[in-house]
């Protein structure tokens, strides 16, 4: 068995040692949490990037397909009035709401892909949340825990002295048979 004094050093030395275990493992961990943040954060950026892209592809589609339709409209006019069609007016009403009808298609898709790409951005910045809230607090070491450790090993090494003092029997400083603490002893 170890001598009081040795206790008192080795409770000391542990519980210091301990708590600066305990400061790097929480400094470890928010680190830890920076890079994970970060590898979210990329995570939502490349999901906008690509989600800007699907829109400036939907955007190029549609003004295609409206450019496309009007050649159409406009070939199947200049057609229907050389065949000699009857009325010239009602060749170019046939042949317009068929193109109307082709127009209000291709804007109802546009409208779509917008809408599905909006959503998009926000199950984007969903994950990108949900992401951030899976990471857990670091817990930093208490300091009046390691205090109070350092204090009690001072207390325990204080009553193991006055016990070795008075033949095993703790002893108060107001007992006339008190003895003081002294080199000889």
């Amino acid at each position: 068995m170890c001598s009081p004094e040795a206790q008192v050093i080795m409770t000391v030395a542990s519980s210091v040692m301990n708590y600066q275990n305990q400061k790097n493992i929480a400094k470890q961990h928010a680190a830890d949490n920076e890079v994970a943040m970060g590898h979210y954060n990329e995570a939502y950026l490349n999901d906008l990037a690509k989600i800007d892209n699907e829109a400036g592809n939907a955007v190029r589609e549609e003004a295609l397909e409206t450019f496309k339709i009007k050649q159409k409209k406009t070939f199947d006019i200049a057609q229907a009035i050389n065949l000699g069609f009857g009325d010239p007016l009602r060749a170019v009403q046939a042949v317009g709401s068929v193109a109307d009808n082709d127009l209000n298609y291709v804007g109802f898709q546009f409208s779509k892909d917008m809408t599905t790409l909006q959503h998009q951005e926000g199950d984007a910045y969903a994950h990108m949340v949900k992401g951030y809230s899976s990471l857990t607090t670091p817990d930093q070491p208490s300091l009046i825990g390691t205090t109070l450790e350092i204090a009690s090993a001072g207390i325990n090494y204080g009553v193991a002295d006055n016990k070795r003092r008075h033949n095993g029997v703790y002893t108060r400083k107001s007992d006339p048979n008190y003895k003081k603490w002294s080199m000889k002893s």
